[in-house]
Order: structure tokens, then C-alpha cells, then sequence
């Protein structure tokens, strides 16, 4: 007789404690998962690399400026906001390492060709705008299924710090990418980046290839229901309900780095391509070490992840009011500490709360509240930045951090009560 879902892997998860900590690198024990993340830190490098160069080449070769910049993210999330639930039904039911190697060549394509017409100097806002689209609807696909994939490569004791490393391999790519990004945009050309990111999707192709066996294989998922049950599971789990709710609002308002500090550099503190890359890549510093607190928790805990919007937050607000340069490369450390740590507490939420044959809807929901909310937060950002000026768009991000976790602080406070009340009544002697 088979086990039922997850029995075999959730033996003796439930005596852990909260606080009981885990090995930092512990996932990595897995050869897939080595495999996998060292091709991906050498894709998202590349991807980091080209969106530096995307905004400058928005805001300076083509004289574009909030507003430009909010379309932009328009037509690179929309796709993940109308597609992105849809894809995760997806994931659930195909061979994730076949679909996503189709992905990465449309992503690597749309790479080249940007590279082309930069070259070329034919690049214009129409052109920029409608391979990003294109891209974008790709994204809307790989984005689900790469994760759901990570939770293939690992047992589910695992998937938390799967999850959590996974945050830290993109962030310490995106500290690499940035800063590259910044360096080549200034002293090569916005080309340059276009054409290595191009490359770049060759290392996940190859990691792919790597994942051929059938210990790696995704088996199709055993459920036939749809999204609705997916999110009928995120409302009634009430850690999965306020952190989603949570961040609905903090990505909708709060990370928008790639639309505000680009026009914060250019228009506040008149500094160069080099700026910009030196900025994120600290952002990305704190980020970094975010996911890497968060992957030393064997249980991801919403508490830690209101910790984390709470000193994002702060981070936004002194960054807005930074009087120099210098001052706001010191805010946006702890700024990105609290993106990150929020963003890997609630991967591992999700992953460890729900079925594997639900993962990839799951995780799909989240990207489309992440990732989704783009094309509504982008443009009100960009055109408040316009009208008032960059420091209120940041501004307005740290604010709406702060109030969602003073929203989100009594119900989980309320929750944890009941989860206490819950584990200490049977032991009680009437």
C-alpha cells in the first residue's frame, strides 16, 4: 500500500520546536540541488545585469522617466498577474524540467535580440516595451514552475531551507548582477549586459540537462482540481492568510526598486550607471543575509516575517529622507535585510504548509501577488515619482511596509493564541 501524501518525510516534523535551528546549507546535501542553484546564480547574474541596463537605457538613451518606467513594468508583470495562477496549475501537471528549458530559450532570445537592436542603435521605447512583453509572458511561466521544481529536488523536511537558499542563491546573483551591471552599462554600453544575459541562460540549460535522471523527474500531480482549491487553502490556513494578504500590499507599494531608485540616482543624487549598480548591489547585500537568517529556521514563522516588512519599511523611510548619496547606501542594507527575510519566511510558509501535488499553484499565487501587483503599483509609483519627486516614491513603499505588518499584527497574534490554546487543553487533567 502507498503512504499517504508526505507521511514518509513529515515523521517526526511536528515534535520540532519553532526556534530548533538547521543546518545553514542543508538542502545542498541533494546533488540536484547543488546542480541546480549553480546554474541558476549564473542565469540570474545575467538577469540582474540586464534589468540595470533596461532602466537605463528607458531613462537615459531613450529620455524616458517614471512614467515610462511604470510601462514598462507593465508589459514585463502583466503577463504574470492574467497568467501566473493559470502556470501553476501548470506546474502541477508537467515535466518541469522540460517546459522550463523552453522558457529559458525564449528568455534568452529576447536577451539577443535587445543586444541586436542596441547595437544597432535601434532601439526604441516600442521595441523595448514589446520584448518585454514577450519575455514577460515567458516569465509568467518559468517563474512557478522553477520553484515548484526546487521542492522536487528535496524532501519536504527540507524544503524550507530549499526555499529560504533558494532567495539567497537569486539575491547574492542579483549583489553580482547589479554591480556588474552598473560597471559594464557605464563603461562598455547597456549592450553589453543585453548580450551576456543572452549567454547567461546557457548555464541553466546546462543545469537542466544535469537533472536528466529519475530521482530529478517531476511526476504529474495526483489532483485534478484547479486554482480555486489552491486558493481555498491559502484562506483557511491563517499563517498563509496574513502573510499573502500582507504582501499584497507591500509588493503592490514597497518593491519597486527597479522603477524608483533608477530615477532616485539619476534625478536626486545625479550620479552615473555605476550609482545605480553600487545601490542594488547593497540592496541585494541585505537581502542576501535576509534569506540566510531565515534558511538557519527549521520553521518559517509569520512573526519572523512581519519582522521582516517592519525594518523593510524603516529601511524605505531612510532612504527617502537620506540627505547624501553615502547616507542611503547605509538604509538600504537593512531595507533589503527585511525584503529578503519577509520573502524567504514565506516561500517556506507555503511550501511547508501545503500538499506537493499543490505546490506549484501555491507558489504560483504568491508570484502572482508578488510579482502580478507590478503592473498596478508600477505606474502609481512612477507617476507620484514624477509629480513629487523619487523620495515620495520610495517614501510611500516604507509607509505601506510599516502599516501591513500593524494590520496584520493582531490577527497573528490572535492565531498564535489559538494555536497554544489548541496544544496545551489535552494534556490539561479536568
Amino acid at each position: 500500500m502507498k503512504n499517504g501524501p508526505n507521511n514518509v518525510e513529515n515523521n517526526g516534523e511536528n515534535n520540532r520546536s519553532t526556534d530548533e535551528k538547521t543546518p545553514l546549507f542543508a538542502s545542498l546535501d541533494y546533488p540536484g540541488t547543488r546542480r541546480y542553484f549553480a546554474g541558476l546564480v549564473l542565469s540570474m547574474t545575467g538577469t540582474w545585469m540586464q534589468s540595470i541596463a533596461m532602466a537605463w537605457l528607458v531613462v537615459k538613451k531613450l529620455g524616458g522617466g517614471g512614467h515610462e518606467l511604470g510601462l514598462l513594468q507593465v508589459f514585463q508583470f502583466a503577463p504574470i498577474l492574467v497568467l501566473g495562477a493559470w502556470a501553476g496549475s501548470l506546474a502541477d501537471r508537467v515535466d518541469k524540467r522540460k517546459f522550463m528549458a523552453g522558457t529559458q530559450v525564449i528568455l534568452g532570445l529576447g536577451a539577443l535580440l535587445l543586444a541586436t537592436l542596441d547595437f544597432s542603435d535601434r532601439a526604441s521605447m516600442g521595441a523595448v516595451f514589446a520584448i518585454s512583453g514577450v519575455t514577460g509572458l515567458a516569465n509568467a511561466f518559468d517563474t512557478p514552475i522553477r520553484r515548484a521544481l526546487i521542492g522536487d529536488l528535496v524532501p519536504k523536511s527540507s524544503m524550507p531551507n530549499a526555499m529560504s537558499l533558494n532567495t539567497g542563491v537569486i539575491t547574492s546573483a542579483r549583489v553580482l548582477g547589479m554591480a556588474l551591471g552598473g560597471f559594464v552599462t557605464k563603461f562598455a554600453g547597456t549592450q553589453w549586459c543585453f548580450l551576456l544575459n543572452g549567454i547567461s541562460y546557457l548555464a541553466m540549460m546546462a543545469a537542466l540537462w544535469g537533472l536528466q535522471t529519475r530521482a530529478h523527474t517531476s511526476a504529474p500531480a495526483a489532483s485534478d482540481s484547479g486554482v480555486r482549491e489552491a486558493a481555498l487553502h491559502l484562506w483557511r490556513t491563517p499563517a498563509l492568510r496574513v502573510s499573502m494578504l500582507a504582501t499584497s500590499l507591500i509588493a503592490t507599494l514597497t518593491f519597486n526598486y527597479g522603477l524608483t531608485f533608477p530615477l532616485l540616482v539619476e534625478g536626486v543624487f545625479k550620479r552615473d550607471a555605476d550609482g545605480l549598480g553600487l545601490l542594488m548591489m547593497l540592496t541585494s547585500v541585505g537581502s542576501f543575509v535576509g534569506a540566510l537568517v531565515s534558511a538557519k529556521r527549521t520553521r518559517p514563522t509569520v512573526e519572523v516575517f512581519l519582522t521582516g516588512a517592519l525594518i523593510m519599511g524603516a529601511g524605505c523611510l531612510g532612504v527617502a529622507s537620506a540627505p547624501s548619496f553615502a547616507i542611503s547606501n547605509v538604509y538600504v542594507v537593512p531595507m533589503g535585510f527585511g525584503g529578503g527575510l519577509l520573502m524567504a519566511q514565506l516561500s517556506g510558509m507555503l511550501t511547508s504548509l501545503s500538499p506537493s501535488s499543490m505546490r506549484g499553484r501555491v507558489l504560483a499565487l504568491q508570484s502572482v501577488i508578488f510579482l502580478g501587483s507590478t503592473p498596478i503599483g508600477g505606474p502609481i509609483i512612477g507617476t507620484v515619482s514624477d509629480q513629487w519627486g523619487a523620495r515620495w516614491g520610495v517614501a510611500i513603499g516604507g509607509i505601506a511596509a510599516i502599516a501591513a505588518t500593524a494590520i496584520s499584527y493582531r490577527p497573528t497574534q490572535k492565531a498564535r493564541r489559538n494555536r497554544q490554546a489548541v496544544t496545551s487543553s489535552p494534556h490539561q487533567v479536568p
